[in-house]
């Protein structure tokens, strides 16, 4: 999953992301593969969802083959849960590519639960979980990044820390040694956005950032809405929000895979400091306003 800084809105939408003709000419072929797929691998009814997991995607389509080949084959073994891949209006195909991986290259028995939501527009990683919790009909969410950074494994340490909490991170903090493999650019600007995350909003996590976190579904529909930003700062919003309304919070440790560690950061050293160090102090300051009770 690329870095949601790095994401651009397209002016191929309306101002609220409504997709455009040709979109929606996309979006109908790509639904009438998914279903296809669907009626291939039987019509078995699937239990009652216990959660869904949200996987958002921008311009993956070199790799999202790789990711269902694990996703599918995990999905199967796991009928009570949900995915949904959220395409962040890709311009490369990744919608496409994802229904295509589906109906012609994984040979799975029976129903998959994995489903494509594709978006009109590009409108960060933000938006994309955002609007997937609108749509969520599970007790439990839980969104994690696209590329699978974080194995499928880390799914059941979550589902538990939820029996407990409203709220489950990552973090990459409770991993020993996790940050010594961790790019030096890539280690640095999370410590330092970290270090001020904390400070600045009284946040007392050691990792903010990391794309692991679940939820209560009834608890993320009350600070998702609240929530206002959609690139790097998200996340931090998002958990200001869930103290600021009473929500407990607890942390599982995330342990980054080896692929996701060698890709290079594309965030710009000369742009996105500055942008998040003033999306941190607009959350300060809409604290101290009242604005997101």
């Amino acid at each position: 999953m690329t870095d949601p800084a790095s994401h651009v809105s397209k002016p191929t939408a309306d101002a609220a992301g409504a997709p455009t003709q040709i979109e929606s000419q996309i979006d109908a072929q790509i639904e009438a593969k998914v279903v296809e797929v669907s009626r291939l691998r039987g019509a078995t009814v699937l239990p009652e969802p216990v959660a869904q997991i949200a996987l958002p995607v921008y311009n993956e389509a070199s790799t999202i083959r790789a990711t269902l080949e694990q996703l599918i084959p995990f999905a199967a073994k796991r009928p009570e849960l949900r995915f949904v891949f959220v395409d962040d209006g890709s311009a490369d195909g990744t919608a496409g590519a994802i229904a295509d991986a589906m109906r012609s290259g994984i040979d799975i028995k029976g129903p998959v639960n994995v489903a494509l939501r594709r978006l009109g527009a590009n409108g960060g990683k933000g938006r994309a979980i955002a609007r997937a919790v609108t749509e969520c009909d599970a007790p439990l969410f839980i969104f994690m990044d696209g590329d699978l950074a974080y194995s499928l494994s880390h799914l059941d340490a979550l589902l538990t820390g939820l029996k407990t909490h409203d709220v489950v991170i990552g973090s990459r903090a409770l991993v020993p040694g996790e940050d010594l493999e961790v790019s030096g650019l890539r280690r640095v600007l999370g410590a330092g956005f970290n270090a001020i995350a904390r400070g600045l909003l009284g946040l007392p996590y050691r990792d903010t950032q990391a794309g692991l976190k679940g939820f209560r579904t009834d608890a993320a529909r009350e600070i998702f809405k609240r929530v206002t930003l959609s690139g790097f700062a998200f996340d931090a919003e998002a958990l200001f929000i869930a103290r600021q309304l009473g929500y407990t919070i607890t942390e599982v440790p995330a342990h980054v895979s080896a692929e996701h560690r060698a890709k290079k950061s594309k965030v710009n050293l000369a742009m996105d400091p500055p942008k998040m160090l003033a999306e941190l102090a607009g959350i300060r300051i809409k604290g101290l306003l009242g604005q997101y009770r």
